[in-house]
């Protein structure tokens, strides 16, 4: 789907990374890590050790939250903002590209076995 890159901060991200960008991406503020936990569907710890991967690749960083110290928030760095942003961008030309050659029929279907893969 993307055009490979060095340069592509999302490049070597695993599909559960991208997973974890995306949760943060439309939370509205940075988010709690607990919320992070229970919008993954996964426990604390995991979701500590998976924030803890995306800090050393410089996508996400942590900081207190002003109304409970012993709490962190989670929020995107502007590395992951732009690339991002960039991936939505590319996947944008690639869906316009799709509807202009698939018929309408093959377009549903598309869709269908997409999400049979993404379950």
């Amino acid at each position: 789907w993307r055009v490979q890159s060095k340069n592509d901060s999302l490049d070597q991200l695993s599909f559960n990374e991208y997973d974890y960008l995306k949760v943060i991406q439309v939370s509205q503020d940075a988010i709690r890590l607990t919320d992070l936990a229970n919008e993954m569907q996964v426990s604390k710890p995991s979701a500590t050790n998976m924030v803890k991967r995306l800090e050393r690749k410089g996508l996400v960083e942590r900081k207190s939250c002003a109304e409970d110290a012993r709490s962190k928030r989670v929020e995107l760095t502007e590395k992951a903002t732009v690339a991002l942003k960039e991936e939505s961008r590319v996947y944008g030309v690639m869906a316009r590209e799709l509807e202009k050659k698939l018929t309408d029929d093959q377009l549903d279907q598309l869709n269908q076995l997409l999400k049979i893969a993404l379950k």
